[in-house]
């Protein structure tokens, strides 16, 4: 039988399947702000028992997530070269969305020139 607490720290490992969190945001996020402020290693003593239960799993950094749990999936990733940057492509269609300005080359000495009026 667990106890309550046990089933707060499995409950939040199950909302990151794959991913193994540290002991300090076990204690931070299952347990509350508050009762972080209180005693940081709450967490600390329930971990044992629910590794030798074999609920979750550590790994050589200390590390926890629930037993069982892999990675999500990977998306597919391109293994070919990646095709050419195309400018025109990149261009909104309908409305302009960030219009370009048209800035006026620097002519002699005026560096700073007048804006044009439309």
């Amino acid at each position: 039988m667990l106890s309550a607490e046990a089933l707060e720290i499995i409950a939040y490992l199950k909302t990151a399947p794959g991913k193994f969190v540290s002991l300090r945001e076990i204690s931070l996020k299952a347990g509350g702000r508050r009762r972080f402020e209180e005693s940081p290693d709450w967490a600390r003593g329930l971990m044992q028992p629910l590794i030798e239960a074999g609920h979750i799993q550590v790994n050589a950094r200390g590390h926890y997530r629930v037993a069982g749990s892999e990675p999500p999936p990977q998306a597919a990733t391109r293994t070919g070269p990646r095709p050419p940057y195309d400018p025109a492509a990149a261009k909104v269609v309908g409305d302009d969305y960030f219009p370009s300005k048209k800035l006026q080359p620097i002519v002699a000495g005026d560096y700073f020139p007048t804006p044009e009026t439309d």
